[in-house]
């Protein structure tokens, strides 16, 4: 198996999240806050090659309106690695 590939960053609010994925599963991506330290994985999203993605969060518990904020940089970034 490979390692993910850095498909790119975004910040939110305070935050420095990195976006990755690999080839072999094309539908799903991973987050990573890279700021403020420690860098924490945050959770994935997934089916990314649907009509509804879905932000998979381990720990934080983040309000709608910010979620939806970074499931929609995340299928962005997502989108623009695949042209």
């Amino acid at each position: 198996m490979s390692e993910p590939k850095i498909l790119g960053q975004f910040q939110l609010e305070h935050r420095t999240i990195q976006v990755s994925g690999d080839d072999g599963n094309a539908g799903t991506v991973w987050l990573q806050r890279l700021h403020p330290d420690p860098p924490m994985a945050l959770g994935c999203v997934v089916e990314l090659d649907s009509s509804t993605p879905r932000l998979r969060l381990y720990r934080a518990e983040w309000p709608d309106a910010l979620r939806e904020q970074a499931k929609e940089q995340t299928i962005k970034i997502w989108r623009a690695s695949r042209d």
